[in-house]
């Protein structure tokens, strides 16, 4: 079983990575966990004509190691390997991409992210994948 689980950083976000830990030994064979944090590209032509992209990378890099630490912490605590991924772009087609890369059964995330009102001006991410993905998503309470 390959699960995706998206990390924002959020409560939220964690509680699907402890969900998938104490539950491993439901899942029948062996279980391949992938982690996964999407940052938001930086568009600003300003910023993109004084930073290299090498130092962008860089960048996105090191936000999304921080993001992930506490996951891959619940994870080896759990004495469960898990491979990490850093992606850029649009949060829900980015995960989508990445499940549909990886051939992930599952895609486990928390319902609520980072951010009440980015939450409404952009729209959930949970529900944008309820509607594009044909991965089967879990979202945990």
């Amino acid at each position: 079983m390959r699960i995706l689980i998206p990390v924002d950083g959020s409560q939220s976000a964690l509680r699907a990575v402890s969900h998938v830990a104490e539950t491993a030994g439901l899942y029948a064979g062996a279980l391949d966990v992938h982690l996964l944090n999407v940052q938001m590209p930086i568009l600003s032509g300003n910023v993109r004509s004084f930073v290299g992209q090498e130092k962008l990378q860089a960048y996105y890099h090191d936000e999304g190691m921080a993001i992930l630490e506490p996951a891959c912490s619940v994870m080896k605590a759990a004495n469960l390997p898990c491979r990490i991924h850093i992606g850029v772009g649009n949060v829900a087609q980015t995960i989508l991409d990445y499940a549909r890369e990886m051939k992930c059964d599952q895609i486990c995330m928390g319902k609520g992210g980072m951010g009440a009102i980015s939450g409404m001006l952009l729209g959930s991410v949970a529900s944008r994948l309820i509607h594009i993905s044909e991965i089967p998503l879990l979202l945990v309470n």
